[in-house]
């Protein structure tokens, strides 16, 4: 349905853009419009831009150009012709009538309306910043939120709380904080990942999902098999975290989850403090 809407547009913005440029090309040969000239004296036509070709229909008729600017000159009494002006963008049609008085003529026609410009194509980097922008705005609106009300900042502690997780079509991106509680500063290294394969647990693996596991919660796991997940790459905000500081950064596995599974990161020790965070998605 989609793509069908999609085509039906593109037709008609076609069949739209086709007929204004048909009917540009009818009004301009529409628009004619009459100078009165006189014999000995010039009838003066200036432009907005360059004059790039003038066609006048009969001898009778002197015209010359320069620049923006279109000089007739009648030679003939009695005569009448037409006049083509052509422009960097666009045409112009006049009607020379024949000779008069004086006092009828036109002695100059000023063309000055603005010329529109062309719309300037997007740039690579435009382009480049409109597909980032796309996909950001994607993987927001497919992200799950992982709940971590229950980890609790402990003092002395380095703490990490999953926040987003959002799975394309063949990886799964993790958007963590690390939070240093600690007196000493802190290095964020690449973590290692497990997936966790729980024989027996206490809660339902589905009733928790979305949502960080405290330690209490992890000590109800009974005989788990840990298989190692392959981590694509690993961003921080800053590596060195001062007492006190907080970090952000993102995993990204090469893996694919169909149903609720128990994940682990494991970082750095802090000391004699394990430094860990485990969710299920």
């Amino acid at each position: 349905m989609m793509k069908r809407a999609f085509l039906l547009v593109a037709i008609t913005l076609t069949m739209c853009l086709s007929a204004a440029a048909e009917d540009n090309g009818q009004s301009a040969g529409r628009d004619v419009q009459h100078l009165a000239t006189a014999l000995d004296h010039i009838t003066v036509l200036e432009f907005a831009e360059p004059v790039t070709q003038a066609a006048v229909g009969s001898s009778a008729f002197n015209v010359e150009w320069q620049s923006n600017k279109v000089l007739i000159k009648p030679l003939k009494q009695g005569a009448s012709t037409d006049l083509f002006v052509w422009t960097a963008s666009r045409r112009f049609s006049y009607e020379l009538d024949p000779p008069g008085e004086t006092k009828n003529m036109t002695y100059a026609v000023d063309h000055f309306t603005p010329v529109s410009k062309p719309v300037p194509s997007a740039s690579p980097d435009g382009q480049m910043t409109e597909i980032a922008d796309m996909v950001v705005t994607r993987t927001f609106l497919g992200a799950d939120r992982i709940d971590s009300s229950a980890i609790k900042d402990r003092k002395g502690s380095v703490v990490v709380r999953v926040e987003n997780v959002f799975q394309s079509a063949n990886r799964v991106y993790v958007r963590y904080s690390i939070t240093n509680l600690t007196a000493q500063p802190y290095r964020v290294q690449k973590p290692g990942v497990c997936q966790l394969d729980p024989v027996r647990m206490q809660v339902s693996v589905l009733a928790l999902e979305n949502t960080q596991l405290t330690s209490n919660m992890l000590h109800t796991v009974r005989e788990t098999k840990r298989n190692p997940l392959a981590v694509v790459s690993s961003e921080v905000s800053k590596e060195d975290i001062g007492p006190g500081e907080t970090a952000r950064g993102v995993i990204v596995l090469s893996q694919q989850f169909e149903a609720p599974t128990v994940i682990e990161f494991t970082f750095a020790d802090a000391g004699d403090h394990r430094v860990a965070a485990a969710f299920v998605f």
